[in-house]
């Protein structure tokens, strides 16, 4: 089986666009954050094309991408935006070219459900980090730096900075880390790309929802066993909808009620800035000790 490597300074990392139309302006930002870490950059002409709320047809990003993937001068795939329209591309992927061309892959947010298929059914190395137009906004060095740091290291990635992340249950776990956008993951269960999280810490963040939305959405997973399964739970960034007047940390407190494992909250990763790249897949050791800061160590080389 073939490997994915690390990329190396003045590797080329290739733009898709496989879900909205996105702002050319903040996008072409991302891209000089890109070769300001030492990269080259690469994307189609048509990446700008527009089909309703989509960034084109589902035909054109199905195969940006899977042209993306072929391509071996592309070193690794970054996006150009979430929102949405992941999911209608992945049924017209071809599982089988992809692992025979691996590299790493980052995003997240709608991009989410495509990690997932990469990661599950191609043995592909996944990052949960920035899109571009999001790099484009950034004004945090940490984001950008921690991105590079995943995409170019070798070594497993160590301590990943946990910001203001609080321990919201004490307790120790070691697991692959596994998840995403909430919304994202509830939308693929019951699909052959449903998320695995059987001896996994569990990712979730999510933003714009109103606190009910988020609680049904968490119950689902609760419902259907995936909390149950998951060893660890690390909670990124969660923006509920303006103007809510509702709790999240007494709504988490009884969603998570009989949940054993440890559970962390307000993780930089989701819909926020500053964004430390998560490796996705790879084995992460939890510390959550009451009343005391956590530490995330990621023991994994991301890279086989």
């Amino acid at each position: 089986m073939k490997h994915a490597r690390p990329l190396k300074r003045g590797a080329t990392i290739g733009i898709a666009a496989p879900s909205s139309p996105f702002d050319r302006n903040e996008f072409m930002r991302g891209v000089h954050v890109l070769e300001h870490l030492g990269f080259k950059v690469h994307y189609r002409k048509d990446i700008f094309d527009q089909n309703r709320y989509l960034a084109g047809t589902d035909d054109r990003r199905a195969s940006e991408f899977m042209e993306l993937m072929q391509n071996s001068k592309i070193s690794a795939i970054m996006f150009a935006r979430g929102g949405y329209g992941a999911q209608r591309v992945i049924p017209l992927l071809d599982s089988e070219i992809i692992a025979e061309h691996p590299k790493p892959v980052t995003g997240f947010s709608d991009i989410t459900a495509l990690l997932t298929y990469l990661r599950q059914e191609c043995s592909i190395p996944t990052f949960y980090g920035p899109v571009l137009t999001l790099l484009g906004k950034n004004k945090e060095e940490i984001t950008a730096e921690r991105l590079a740091a995943a995409l170019t290291t070798a070594e497993p990635l160590g301590d990943l900075p946990a910001g203001d992340a609080r321990t919201f249950r004490p307790g120790q776990a070691e697991a692959p880390i596994v998840g995403g956008c909430l919304s994202l993951i509830c939308s693929s269960m019951g699909t052959p790309y449903e998320l695995k999280t059987s001896g996994s810490i569990l990712f979730i963040e999510e933003i714009g929802e109103k606190m009910y939305a988020i609680d049904r959405m968490l119950t689902q997973i609760k419902n259907a066993g995936m909390f149950k399964k998951a060893k660890g739970i690390i909670v990124g960034s969660i923006v509920p909808h303006e103007g809510e007047v509702y709790d999240l940390e007494s709504m988490l407190d009884d969603v998570l009620n009989h949940f054993a494992g440890p559970v962390i909250t307000d993780f930089p990763a989701g819909h926020t800035l500053p964004f430390v790249t998560l490796p996705l897949g790879t084995t992460i050791h939890i510390d959550a000790a009451e009343g005391t800061l956590p530490k995330i160590i990621a023991t994994e080389r991301a890279f086989g």
